[in-house]
């Protein structure tokens, strides 16, 4: 047995061959037969715990987590917190292998290439702050990545002299190729690294990331994949995508409790990237993951986070995915058939999943949110031109949804509802 194996089996996670994991996809394809029983999907709703005076449609920012993980982590908390002194860290010392075998199940690499993190924004920065640049180096990015992540590079540049450069992708592409040849103009001898979305925060679409990653590995261009959209929403094999670095969020998708993320580097780069916080266990050049696993006292949510984990594994993530996808083009329908209502996401599988975005003629997407809240409580994103130090999204002004399985039809039909409402008042 080797160490993937025998983590796997103290977390009490199956070791699969490649027969049953085959089987085991045909059993998730099977289950998506299930997408439209909606007696299934509202007791899956009861699962979790909701404000019912609200109607959510922003789990992509952080999402309700399942009755079974606010119990593990109220339970936990309880605990700890009568004996602190002694209990602090012995839920996360007891479950951090637990938690980097599952998440190493789901994106086929080694447990030895996952670390425990608090949020994307915790795992990227290790990577990007922590990767040996040398002055002049270039790091190719879209200009609609995530603000904090460019921040990281712009430090980078400000520090360490090296280029960073902001890559025009259109906001609505036409094919992945598209997507694919705005990278490839932009590439010079001094490319070092692409930072790359999974799925792209502003718009829900999908970036190719296996031909992206593959054609820059070809190049020796180290990749580092921002996974906050799509981690426990897409399938992801980091093997097959040969990406370098991949971190994500688990309060997002996965529904795991705030505080709770991860890092996956592969095992030949552990060793030359530096931690953020140094370890009294670890050189900052070891080749242990858990060099970068220095968070102090958040014993509590790891626990939880596996529970949620094991939920959706239970579920399959086929059968979620699946959901989710026909969830989002049902709510695009319903909105579509308001006439100043223009669907700006395209709803086909290879671009987008659960994440809709779309304008309102002669509107902007802020009064939208706004309006909405306060007439009838339902929370949407909007993007309206943003920008900071570090982005200028400009010209996209489009209102956003999520649709995680608890979110049922006839909560799309009331968003439309009240959205047709509010545009004739």
């Amino acid at each position: 047995m080797n160490r993937t194996e025998f983590i796997a089996t103290l977390a009490g996670l199956p070791v699969l061959s490649a027969a049953a994991r085959q089987a085991r996809r045909a059993t998730d394809e099977l289950a998506g037969s299930m997408v439209t029983d909606e007696s299934y999907w509202e007791r899956i709703r009861r699962d979790f715990y909701l404000d019912e005076q609200w109607l959510d449609f922003r789990a992509f920012a952080s999402s309700p987590v399942p009755k079974v993980t606010m119990n593990r982590l109220t339970d936990d908390y309880r605990s700890i917190q009568q004996l602190p002194s002694l209990r602090g860290y012995q839920p996360a010392a007891g479950n951090q292998d637990t938690v980097r075998a599952q998440i190493a199940q789901e994106l086929n690499c080694l447990p030895e290439e996952i670390a425990l993190m608090r949020s994307t924004t915790d795992a990227l920065n290790n990577a990007l702050m922590g990767f040996p640049f040398q002055k002049g180096d270039e790091v190719l990015a879209s200009v609609h990545e995530y603000d904090s992540m460019l921040g990281s590079l712009y430090q980078r540049q400000l520090r360490d002299g090296i280029v960073v450069t902001q890559v025009e992708v259109p906001y609505q592409p036409a094919t992945p190729e598209q997507i694919v040849e705005c990278f490839k103009r932009r590439v010079s001898p001094k490319t070092r690294m692409l930072l790359i979305s999974h799925i792209v925060w502003i718009s829900g679409q999908i970036y190719p990331i296996q031909e992206l990653c593959q054609w820059a590995s070809a190049r020796g261009i180290v990749t580092v994949i921002d996974a906050a959209q799509s981690f426990s929403h897409l399938p992801i094999d980091v093997r097959q995508i040969d990406c370098d670095y991949l971190g994500a969020a688990l309060h997002k998708w996965c529904a795991g409790p705030l505080g709770t993320g991860f890092l996956y580097v592969k095992r030949t780069h552990i060793a030359q990237t530096y931690p953020l916080a140094g370890h009294y266990a670890y050189a900052a050049d070891s080749d242990r993951i858990e060099k970068f696993e220095n968070f102090g006292a958040l014993a509590p949510v790891f626990p939880a986070a596996s529970v949620s984990l094991t939920y959706w594994r239970t579920m399959g993530l086929a059968t979620k995915r699946e959901r989710m996808q026909f969830l989002k083009e049902y709510g695009m329908e319903a909105l579509q058939r308001i006439p100043q209502v223009k669907i700006v996401t395209n709803q086909s599988p290879e671009h987008s999943c659960g994440i809709g975005f779309f304008t309102v003629q002669g509107h902007r997407a802020s009064q939208i949110k706004e309006q909405l809240l306060k007439q009838d409580g339902i929370v949407v994103q909007a993007i309206e031109n943003y920008r900071n130090r570090n982005v200028n999204y400009r010209g996209v002004n489009a209102v956003g949804i999520a649709t995680p399985v608890f979110i049922l039809p006839v909560h799309l039909d009331q968003l439309a509802t009240s959205l047709r409402a509010l545009l004739k008042a």
